[in-house]
């Protein structure tokens, strides 16, 4: 995720809740790795569908995500990230 997240910075997310909690392109989401179990991912929307999300990194020549993974599940995300600490 760089240039806007780095190798040590601290985030602070909330638990998503689904059909609670809305997801929309932009925001920066906690995932669970599709095909790496027990690994999580920190990606930004991109797309919204209706059981699905698209992610994407911001350092989209070097980032591993739905152009490779495909659509991923909304049970797949963890949480919404909130807040960074640098």
């Amino acid at each position: 995720m760089a240039p806007t997240l780095n190798d040590g910075d601290l985030l602070i997310y909330k638990p998503f809740i689904y059909k609670k909690d809305c997801l929309q392109p932009g925001l920066i989401v906690v995932i669970k790795h599709p095909y790496e179990k027990g690994n999580l991912m920190v990606k930004r929307i991109s797309k919204v569908k209706s059981a699905s999300i698209e992610i994407i990194g911001d350092n989209v020549a070097n980032s591993i995500d739905s152009r490779q993974l495909g659509a991923i599940n909304k049970l797949q995300v963890e949480g919404i990230v909130e807040n960074v600490m640098f």
